[in-house]
């Protein structure tokens, strides 16, 4: 609801959880120096030479440059420039609608840098290399507005409900739902009943 005030008013809402603030400020101040048009570093996608990137290479750039860290994708597409890693879209089957061939469930840049028409260059790549019937893909709107999505040719078909988290005390972290499913909870509770 603050969210939708926000928007109607113009105002453009950041919502920051206390771990990711703890334990991702670089990620989350290079989101906001983003979000306000601040960036410095700006490389044009034109200058930088695309390739598919190791699920290792993948890894470590997501961990040190997305909110979310890294997921598992079965194709990983990288810009490099001047032989560095700067921007990463990552696609796998679809995890939520079995309807949908492809989901797209990563893009980033390498942090406090814009890299112009990075996504657009990435996603054109992975079109015409893996000729995907459809694709869909998800915002996060704590951080974004999805505005990137319909640069990309997305059509936009709703807004879900907000998530929920589980907080685990002994560490003073948030964790995801996905994390705490039924068949999974054998394996991760240090007190497990199967009745």
């Amino acid at each position: 609801n603050k969210m939708k005030l926000c928007e109607k008013s113009g105002i453009k809402l950041i919502q920051i959880f206390e771990n990711e603030w703890n334990d991702k400020k670089d990620i989350i101040k290079s989101i906001i120096v983003s979000s306000v048009g601040k960036i410095s570093n700006k490389i044009y996608a034109r200058n930088c030479i695309i390739r598919e990137v190791s699920s290792k290479e993948s890894n470590k750039f997501l961990e040190e440059n997305h909110i979310q860290g890294t997921v598992g994708a079965s194709v990983r597409i990288g810009l490099f420039y001047k032989n560095v890693l700067v921007s990463i879209m990552t696609f796998g089957k679809s995890r939520y609608n079995k309807n949908i061939e492809y989901e797209m469930i990563r893009f980033c840049n390498k942090l406090n840098t814009s890299v112009i028409g990075g996504a657009s260059r990435l996603f054109k790549y992975f079109v015409r290399t893996y000729a995907p019937t459809s694709i869909i893909s998800y915002a996060d709107n704590r951080y974004f507005d999805g505005s990137l999505y319909e640069i990309l040719g997305f059509n936009y078909i709703s807004t879900t409900s907000p998530n929920y988290f589980y907080f685990k005390l002994s560490s003073n972290k948030l964790e995801s739902r996905i994390q705490y499913q039924k068949h999974k909870l054998k394996n991760i509770l240090e007190s497990f009943d199967d009745e």
